[in-house]
């Protein structure tokens, strides 16, 4: 895993600590329920993902409008 902590997520250390933690908490899943549960969080991710790409591309838009002719 990349060793940079991002500014708007969790420092270094609450972040392994709640790796740990979900760690200890997926053990007990089986495997269709550990895929059920990473499939949902790469949803997640892609959501995120076309989010971010969406207002990047209405901020360059802007940028553009804006710009002098």
């Amino acid at each position: 895993m990349a060793q940079s902590v991002t500014t708007t997520g969790l420092s270094r250390a609450a972040f392994d600590d709640l790796k740990k933690t979900l760690t200890d908490l997926v053990e007990s899943l089986s495997d269709s329920q550990l895929l059920d549960l990473a499939d949902g969080i790469h949803e997640m991710l892609r959501q995120r993902r076309a989010l971010r790409h969406h207002h990047e591309q209405r901020m360059a838009e802007r940028a553009r409008g804006s710009a002098p002719i």
